[in-house]
């Protein structure tokens, strides 16, 4: 389980951490903007121009001329919400003021020939490269991590640069725990043992402590360590499109914590519309970060295009209300393996359109996402699976057949989704501005009933490894019948949840309910919308959508919720 912090928007741009000097006070005014301007964030991902020395990157210095004092400016991100992911390297420039050091304590991959350290190129120079299959060698890094980075005050880390493609000679020798081996047949792995390593330093220094890493690449495994992204991508309309089946294969690939640099990592500013898109597309990805290092000067920011600051702001503010689902999705993923962004042959195996579908996906298990993708566009093009009904989110859940290929309008606010029948979707009513801080007090439920369907609503303090000793709320959410639709509701674990008031929405295209209960309860029904907004429970018929809105407070205890649908025939009466 990641953090729930992970899983928000995280700020970062190489242009704040490179300035000549007062990194930290732009960086610390980047975060009072974001909310200044309306925005919710979790986190700031600190490239590595903190660790600047003569003008070169040495992993675990700081540059006291950007970063005045590295621990109170983390206090300051840490008591604004926005925690520090600070950027580490296992490149060693052979003029890092330790090198001789590092060399004394036996750390580096070796060279072929001699058993001295391996040289390859590096940032600014020549470089050795930290061996992580060596015991020895792991013990050290968590140390330097520990006394450097993590006790400055973070418990996130940002493993970079860790593919090792420098080393050239693929007969360079590692440890490989005693065995021995070359980089050539061990590379994969120093990824994803400098992810575990950071992991284990973060628990060491404080147990409770549940680590956030973030890594570039790995082997098979990386999923149990670190989220990761896409690599450098470039601004383009073709990087926003083709990240979406990199994402996707590399949730059928067993990580489903993946996300892209919105907005493109290198190259110019994105354009206006590209910048919407690349947003309303980034707000679905477990990794969701706007980052930079544009070759124009520029960097990229939620509300660069004041014309489109709103669209954007909508856009995230939508993920952050998502919340409650997007949580559960990680919970099942750390359980199962199973994908967050999810391609549509994954849930619908058996239908052949879906095999070379690249660009539409599933946002869980019952949310369809077609992003417009497409520069210009005013219509978007949509294929919905066949063996299910679908509904149209942005259109007062519209009913389509499966099995249809559709034409709907698009504007520059239009994020095309549809809701799959037999969906059970959690979202937070009220609209939460920080994971970790501000917490579900109204849950909104949007069902779509359809055959017999389960749903594992989840819940934990999402900060500390308690989950791990049955600190969680687990709700487990069974709805059945078409004519009759029962929802039960039971729940296991000690957490406490802070939802005060419920409100459920029920697709019910043919007709009204005849009668609503809540355990044995019978609730009011109100034919009028603003008495129902009024009480403190009840229900209410939308001839407008044609759902059934149903409030009530929170029961704290296993309950059921009835939806009648039978026949009241007042003529035959």
């Amino acid at each position: 389980m990641l953090p729930k912090r992970a899983l928000g928007y995280q700020g970062s741009s190489m242009y704040y951490p490179e300035l000549e000097q007062d990194s930290d006070e732009a960086v610390l005014g980047f975060i009072d903007t974001v909310k200044e301007e309306g925005f919710p964030i979790d986190g700031f991902h600190l490239s590595s121009g903190y660790t600047s020395y003569h003008d070169r990157r040495c992993v675990f210095t700081w540059n006291t001329t950007r970063f005045k004092n590295p621990r109170a400016y983390f206090a300051a991100m840490n008591e604004k919400g926005a925690q520090n992911v600070p950027n580490v390297k296992p490149g060693i420039l052979l003029e890092h003021p330790w090198f001789r050091e590092f060399a004394e304590k036996n750390v580096f991959v070796k060279d072929s020939d001699d058993g001295s350290y391996a040289v390859g190129k590096w940032w600014g120079g020549d470089g050795a490269f930290w061996d992580f299959t060596k015991p020895e060698a792991r013990r050290a890094w968590k140390d330097y991590l520990i006394e450097h980075v993590i006790d400055i005050g973070t418990d996130s880390i940002w493993n970079d640069n860790c593919e090792y493609d420098s080393l050239l000679d693929k007969d360079c020798s590692c440890d490989f725990d005693g065995k021995g081996g070359t980089i050539g047949q061990l590379k994969p792995l120093m990824s994803t043992l400098m992810c575990k390593t950071a992991g284990e330093a973060v628990k060491e220094h404080n147990k409770d402590a549940r680590p956030y890493m973030v890594c570039r690449s790995g082997s098979a495994g990386i999923q149990k360590y670190a989220q990761t992204w896409c690599g450098d991508n470039y601004t383009s309309w073709k990087s926003l499109q083709y990240n979406i089946p990199i994402i996707t294969g590399m949730g059928l690939s067993g990580q489903p914590n993946e996300g892209a640099d919105i907005g493109g990592f290198a190259g110019p500013a994105p354009e206006e519309e590209l910048f919407v898109r690349w947003v309303q597309n980034g707000v679905f990805q477990p990794r969701f970060s706007i980052h930079s290092a544009s070759n124009d000067n520029t960097v990229t920011e939620p509300w660069m295009y004041h014309n489109s600051a709103d669209i954007i702001r909508e856009a995230i503010l939508l993920r952050y209300r998502m919340t409650p689902y997007l949580y559960s999705a990680e919970y099942e993923a750390s359980r199962s393996g199973a994908p967050i962004m999810r391609p549509l042959v994954y849930e619908f195996q058996n239908d052949a359109k879906t095999y070379d579908e690249s660009f539409e996906f599933m946002f869980g298990k019952d949310i369809l996402v077609a992003n417009v993708i497409e520069k210009g566009a005013v219509v978007k093009t949509v294929y919905l699976p066949k063996g299910c009904k679908w509904y149209d989110w942005n259109d007062n859940f519209t009913c389509y057949e499966g099995g249809e290929t559709i034409e709907i309008p698009v504007s520059m606010e239009t994020i095309p989704m549809f809701i799959r029948e037999g969906a059970i979707i959690p979202m937070a009513d009220n609209q939460i501005m920080n994971m970790e801080r501000d917490h579900t007090t109204r849950l909104h439920l949007i069902l779509a009933p359809g055959g017999d369907q389960t749903y594992t609503l989840y819940d934990d303090d999402g900060v500390t490894n308690d989950f791990q000793n049955g600190v969680y709320r687990k709700v487990n959410i069974h709805m059945t019948g078409s004519e009759v639709v029962t929802v039960d509701f039971t729940s296991e674990g000690v957490y406490e949840d802070f939802v005060e008031d419920v409100v459920t929405e029920m697709i019910c295209r043919g007709r009204s309910p005849f009668w609503v209960k809540l355990g044995d309860q019978q609730l009011e029904h109100f034919l009028n919308r603003r008495k129902y907004e009024e009480a403190g429970e009840g229900w209410y018929y939308s001839q407008t959508k044609r759902t059934v809105e149903v409030k009530y407070k929170n029961p704290k205890k296993d309950t059921s919720l009835t939806v009648s649908f039978e026949d009241f025939d007042l003529i035959g009466m």
